[in-house]
């Protein structure tokens, strides 16, 4: 399913508060949010038996869209009555705070280098909706990722929710999406139209498969894009939005 971005307050929050990104919210768009659902009830299949299922969204490259969009699929749901839980993993670069207009400290990174016992989990203007914030940024994400305090922690929230999503770096820039493979139930990678070449998305793919990753699905973002993809480097405009497609497990062959 396809939807298109006609003007800049698509994603804006009808409902009185303030996010500083652009993301799915209950006052957004009835096409928005069937868009969204589509890709929610595909990941419900996927994670069909599972108590629950923890999905990581990544990206080839920066600047794809990938927060943006398991933000917004965080939000559709828990929109469907699913306690969930957004975990922001990019403590590189970590921005699920900004869509949330909250504090990111006290969060992730803090609790995997030990310097805090407390999960400290923040309620959201979406009800069932939870996120734990990056913290602050460390020197080691990887190496925090990898611990055994990372699946304590999985192990902890998945006692208390239905879905777990949780936001990764671009898997060919870092490594530490990759650390997930044997954590979670799959990966869902964000593709920017127009952006990425056709290498790039194969070396990604090709990563979390050598990790013995699952891949469950990818999400073309903006497939009307006509930017050459030679700008991938120098793409800067983070939220060109205009349309999202999502490619699940039926259509594994368009991954390659």
């Amino acid at each position: 399913m396809l939807f298109q971005k006609k003007n800049k307050s698509l994603f804006s929050n009808k409902s009185g508060s303030h996010s500083e990104r652009p993301r799915l919210t209950l006052g957004s768009p009835f096409a928005i949010k069937e868009a969204f659902n589509s890709i929610r009830t595909k990941l419900i299949f996927t994670g069909k038996g599972e108590k629950c299922p923890v999905f990581a969204v990544t990206s080839s490259l920066a600047s794809d869209g990938k927060s943006t969009a398991a933000v917004s699929l965080a939000v559709s749901i828990a929109m469907a009555e699913q306690r969930v839980l957004l975990i922001d993993a990019d403590m590189r670069k970590p921005s699920v705070h900004r869509y949330f207009s909250t504090e990111y400290r006290n969060g992730l990174s803090e609790i995997l280098a030990g310097l805090s016992s407390e999960i400290k989990l923040r309620s959201t203007d979406i009800d069932k909706l939870s996120i734990l914030t990056a913290g602050q940024i460390p020197p080691n994400p990887a190496e925090l990722l990898g611990t055994k305090q990372m699946d304590l922690l999985l192990d902890y929230v998945r006692q208390y929710f239905d879905y777990v999503i949780i936001d990764t770096p671009p898997v060919s820039i870092v490594t530490d999406a990759t650390i997930f493979a044997d954590k979670i139930t799959g990966y869902i990678m964000v593709v920017q139209s127009g952006k990425n070449h056709l290498q790039d998305v194969s070396n990604a793919v090709r990563q979390i498969e050598e990790m013995k990753g699952n891949i469950v699905g990818i999400i073309l973002n903006d497939p009307e894009n006509k930017t050459a993809a030679h700008y991938s480097y120098r793409y800067n405009k983070y939220y060109r939005y205009n349309r999202y497609k999502y490619y699940g497990e039926s259509n594994a062959d368009s991954r390659k």
